[in-house]
């Protein structure tokens, strides 16, 4: 009952948010594809940072740690699958762009796991090289909720980042450049959670264009599920304990 009533506080919380930005894309035509996008992207960034105040999660300068109970991340992954089915609708015409595999799925796959590897031998000789603390693991009974919880919840940020935004900016860049500018905007939309939401600074900047720009290659190759993989299991691993 506990957990029920404060997934309603914080469904509450965000409803001004969601009503604002719903309105804006009633208002905002389908032939401006990209302030679409942008909507879509505050009110994810705007109820991601919301977790905070809620207690979902805790963000630390070695690490992160979700600290939601069991049942409101299964809610919240399941919201966040909701998201990207509403998203893919609302965005139709988007949706039809998006590079969802590369040219096999397995390969889409390998690379996701190698893009997560990446991120995590990045992140942990960052964390060497600043002497940053790393937390320590969580249970091993835990593990399984947290890999489902990791990879349904970015995967509706790589859906905003890589497949809707990243492949808009390909009708004016090449596909380097665009993931490149769409793994900055990705590390720009955790400045307010850096700065000011955590206080943490600048290890989140730094950790999350990392993982935007390693996300935005893998998909130019691997499409939004090597991508999704990559970002999810990379969250996952420090979520964990593991860097």
């Amino acid at each position: 009952m506990v957990d029920l009533t404060s997934l309603a506080q914080y469904l509450l919380a965000i409803t001004p948010a969601f009503l604002v930005c719903a309105a804006l894309l009633l208002a905002t035509p389908r032939t401006v594809p990209l302030l679409r996008v942008l909507v879509h992207m505050l009110f994810f960034v705007l109820a991601r940072d919301a977790m905070t105040a809620h207690g979902y999660w805790q963000v630390a300068a070695g690490g992160l740690r979700f600290t939601a109970p069991p049942l409101v991340l299964l809610a919240l992954g399941a919201m966040s699958l909701g998201l990207v089915a509403s998203t893919c609708w609302l965005e139709s015409e988007a949706r039809r762009q998006i590079r969802w595999l590369g040219m096999r799925p397995a390969l889409s796959v390998l690379l996701g796991v190698a893009g997560a590897c990446l991120i995590v031998a990045l992140a942990t000789g960052l964390k060497v090289l600043f002497d940053l603390p790393s937390l320590a693991p969580v249970a091993p009974s835990a593990l399984p909720l947290l890999l489902g919880f990791a990879l349904a919840a970015n995967c509706y940020e790589e859906l905003l980042f890589r497949g809707l935004l990243q492949q808009q900016l390909r009708a004016w860049l090449p596909a380097w450049r665009a993931a490149l500018v769409s793994g900055l905007l990705f590390g720009l939309c955790h400045a307010f959670l850096a700065t000011t939401v955590t206080q943490v600074g600048a290890p989140i900047l730094v950790f999350t264009v990392i993982e935007g720009v390693v996300g935005g290659l893998v998909y130019c190759r691997a499409g939004l599920l090597g991508a999704s993989l990559a970002h999810g299991l990379a969250i996952f691993a420090l979520a964990a304990g593991w860097v």
